[in-house]
C-alpha cells in the first residue's frame, strides 16, 4: 500500500519533470535499477492491454544489517491493475503468511522473495493465481517515511480501538497528524487488530485511498526534488519509462473513489507450530476470473498447476494436522490417478469389447426373432 502511493508519486514526479533535463539525466542513470529483474518476467509472454498495466507491488524491510537487500522477506504483497484512461484501480492483497507453493514446497508467500528475489516472487504468484504478471514495483520502508515527510505529513483518521505507542510514535483513534514514522508503524503493526494480518491488510488498503487523495490535494506543495531522490534511491521496477509517462499524464483521472480492493480469501491456521494463512483457492479463483480476466495465463488450468495437490494438502491439515496423514492421502490420490490413467489407456480396448458385445447381442436378438417366426409359421 505504501508502495502504491510511491508508484503514483513516481508518476506525478514524472509528469512535473517530464521534459526536464534533470529528470531525464537521472532516469538514464536509473536504468540499472529499472532493468533489474527484467528476466523475472522472461518466462511470460506479454499480454498487453491498451492503457492498462498489471503490476505486482511489494514492500521490503531493508536495513544496514541486510547483506543482500534483493533477497529479504516481503512485508506487503499487492497485485494492482491500473487503467490510465478510466482511472480505475483494482487491488488484490495477498496476505504475507499465505501458504502457497514456492520452488515445489509449501511455505509462506513472503518467503519467495527471500529465496529468489523478485523473480521467484513473480513466478510463485503467477503459479498461484494463474495470472500473467510481468511488471513489479519494489519499495523499501525508507521510501515510505521519506514520501510522507516530503509531503509535510498528513492528517489521517485512525479507526476506533487502534492505539500504538512505540518510542516517539503515539497514535490514537480519530484524526492524527502523522509523519513518516507514524505512518510506518501504523501500517506495519499487526497485533492491534483482532484478526491480525488481515486487519493490517485492510488498514493498508484504506490508507492507500487516503494517500492518493492527499497527493492530489498537495501536489503543488510537495517537494518534487525530494520525491525524485526517494524514487531513485528506494524503488526498483521494470516498468518501461514510456508507460510511466503515459500514466503520469493521466494522473487527473485517478481518485480514491475509483479504487476497488480485494483480499485473497482464506483463514488462519497453525501447522506444525507455525501460523499460516490458508487461502480459499476456489474463492480466489472467482476473484481472478472477475477482476483480472484479460490477464489469465493462456492455457493455464488449475488441473495443470499444483491445485489438486494443494487441495489434498489443505484437507489433510484441516482434518488431521500432520504430514504423515497428508502423505497417506496424497499416496491414495496418486494411486487413484494412476488407476484412472490405466483406465484411460485401456478405454479403446474396453470400447471395442463393448461394441463386440452389442453386435453379438444384436445378432442373438435377430436369431431369436427368426426362430420365433419359423416356429409360428410351422405351428400356426
Amino acid at each position: 500500500m505504501k508502495f502504491k502511493r510511491l508508484l503514483i508519486t513516481l508518476l506525478t514526479v514524472a509528469t512535473v519533470y517530464f521534459g526536464s533535463n534533470l529528470f531525464l539525466n537521472r532516469l538514464e542513470n536509473k536504468k540499472n535499477i529499472t532493468n533489474y529483474g527484467k528476466e523475472a518476467a522472461s518466462e511470460n509472454k506479454y499480454q498487453k492491454v491498451d492503457h492498462e498495466i498489471l503490476v505486482l507491488m511489494v514492500g521490503v524491510d531493508v536495513n544496514e544489517n541486510n547483506e543482500n537487500p534483493d533477497f529479504t522477506r516481503t512485508d506487503t504483497i499487492m497485485l494492482c491493475k491500473i487503467n490510465a484512461e478510466t482511472g480505475k484501480v483494482d487491488l488484490l492483497s495477498i496476505p504475507r503468511d499465505s501458504r502457497i507453493k514456492v520452488r515445489d514446497e509449501f511455505t509462506k508467500a513472503n518467503h519467495a522473495h527471500a529465496y529468489g528475489g523478485i523473480g521467484l516472487t513473480l513466478k510463485s504468484l503467477r503459479d498461484f493465481l494463474g495470472l500473467d504478471i510481468d511488471y513489479y514495483v519494489e519499495i523499501n520502508y525508507d521510501a515510505l517515511v521519506d514520501i510522507v515527510d516530503g509531503m509535510g505529513g498528513l492528517k489521517y483518521k485512525v479507526p476506533k480501538g487502534i492505539s500504538i505507542d512505540h518510542g516517539d510514535v503515539h497514535i490514537r483513534p480519530g484524526i492524527n497528524d502523522m509523519d513518516g514514522m507514524d505512518v510506518l508503524w501504523y501500517l506495519r503493526t499487526r497485533k492491534i487488530y483482532d484478526n491480525g494480518d488481515l486487519g493490517r491488510v485492510n488498514a493498508q488498503q484504506e490508507f492507500l485511498k487516503a494517500i492518493v487523495n492527499e497527493l492530489v490535494k498537495k501536489s503543488k506543495e510537495i517537494s518534487m526534488t525530494s520525491l525524485i531522490e526517494t524514487y531513485f534511491k528506494d524503488v526498483k521496477t521494470n516498468l518501461p519509462f514510456s508507460t510511466m509517462v503515459e500514466f503520469a499524464n493521466s494522473m487527473s483521472n485517478f481518485s480514491s473513489d475509483k479504487f476497488k480492493t480485494y483480499t485473497v480469501p482464506g483463514e488462519a491456521s497453525m501447522i506444525d507450530g507455525i501460523s499460516y494463512y490458508i487461502p480459499d483457492y476456489e474463492a480466489t479463483w472467482d476473484i481472478v476470473n472477475k477482476v483480472f480476466p484479460k490477464y489469465k495465463l493462456k492455457g493455464w488450468k488449475k488441473e495443470d498447476s499444483y491445485y489438486w495437490e494443494y487441495e489434498y494438502y489443505n484437507y489433510s491439515y484441516k482434518n488431521y494436522g500432520s504430514n504423515e496423514d497428508y502423505n497417506k492421502i496424497k499416496e491414495n490420490k496418486d494411486n487413484n490417478l494412476n488407476n484412472y490413467k490405466d483406465f484411460d489407456d485401456n478405454k479403446d480396448e474396453v470400447k471395442e469389447k463393448t461394441d463386440d458385445y452389442e453386435d453379438n447381442s444384436l445378432d442373438n436378438k435377430n436369431y431369436l426373432n427368426d426362430e420365433i417366426e419359423d416356429f409360428t409359421e410351422d405351428n400356426y
